[in-house]
């Protein structure tokens, strides 16, 4: 058994011919969040009269990653017996055949199923353009493809909606930092393909093409702002060591010891957000750094001798090449969740 989940602020009738075109396909629990609604009450009075359908409700708008944690959670709680969500959006952007879809896919035991929209020129430009930019972002900072970023229409197991609820952020944010725990925790981001349906050019998306783009991609930008402020740190260090006399290699180990504690802790506690990290994580993240740092003087020594490149010019561009990799192997190996002791 499966639960059909649905955000909704300020609802139309949509929200009735949603619920009733899902009803009239599956017998499966659907649960709508009246996420603060001042508008459209009488709807939710109308699907109560469907059966099988729990709304649950929030005494203020608390955004739509706040309402289906607030899902997530009932699930979790109280319905033992339901084996994973499917999330729908209520404005009637969402095919009730490709949301049974992903519900069988989910069967299969995938945990996390993305219905992915075709993206044409035709389409509403802040879906279009929005869609765009995220997927070039995505594939930069988490090492992902991911053809539809801003799709509503989901799929997950019970153990991925745990894992969610961990997330802190509670607006449209919360639906890229599902992202960032797949990939974290190597669960495997299913992608099939779904119907475009934009009902008056979109219109009826709370979505805010400025203001929750740049919340999303601040949490994106996370990664590379602890990353940068080591960077720089690591930078002081060598410089100043370098400046007084000390040798390359010198200069590289000081660097390293100094920037190694603030790396550690702010990548556990900002980046990947690991309240405790397993065992030997510390030992590990130290062992990455001094021997990124080894394989850094290496390449660093070879190209100053044979080039004559300026020694800080080297270091700036041998460290930009080995941030990549080090943020690949700090989340996937460091800070892997489901290894956590």
């Amino acid at each position: 058994m499966f639960a059909f989940v649905i955000p909704s602020k300020n609802p139309t009738n949509m929200l009735v011919d949603l619920v009733k075109r899902i009803r009239e396909k599956s017998s499966d629990k659907i649960i709508i969040i009246n996420d603060g609604s001042k508008n459209g009450l009488e709807f939710f009075d109308q699907v109560l009269e469907t059966e099988n359908v729990l709304v649950l409700k929030h005494a203020i708008n608390m955004g739509k990653g706040a309402a289906l944690k607030t899902a997530f959670n009932e699930i979790l709680v109280n319905h033992p017996n339901i084996k994973g969500c499917i999330t729908l959006d209520s404005d009637g952007q969402h095919s009730v055949t490709d949301a049974l879809k992903i519900a069988k896919i989910l069967s299969t035991g995938e945990d996390f199923v993305l219905g992915c929209r075709t993206f044409t020129k035709d389409i509403p430009i802040k879906s279009y353009l929005g869609n765009t930019i995220s997927k070039k972002i995505y594939a930069f900072i988490l090492g992902k493809k991911i053809k539809d970023t801003q799709t509503g229409l989901r799929g997950l197991s019970r153990e991925f909606m745990k894992d969610c609820l961990s997330i802190k952020s509670n607006r449209f944010e919360f639906e890229t930092e599902q992202f960032v725990i797949a990939v974290r925790d190597k669960i495997n981001i299913y992608e099939t393909d779904i119907q475009t349906i934009y009902i008056e050019n979109n219109s009826g998306s709370h979505f805010n093409p400025l203001f929750d783009s740049l919340r999303i991609y601040f949490i994106l930008l996370r990664y590379v702002s602890v990353s940068f402020a080591t960077f720089l740190i690591d930078f002081l260090v060598f410089s100043i060591s370098f400046g007084l006399g000390a040798s390359v290699s010198w200069s590289n180990l000081l660097a390293r010891t100094a920037s190694i504690v603030f790396q550690y802790n702010a990548s556990k506690k900002y980046v990947f957000k690991i309240n405790v990290a397993k065992k030997y994580s510390f030992i590990l993240f130290v062992a990455y750094v001094y021997l990124s740092g080894v394989v850094s003087v290496i390449i660093q020594e070879k190209i100053t001798s044979s080039t004559g490149l300026n020694v800080l010019l080297v270091k700036i561009l041998v460290e930009s090449i080995l941030f990549i990799v080090s943020y690949s192997f700090v989340g996937t190996i460091v800070f892997n969740k489901k290894e956590v002791s």
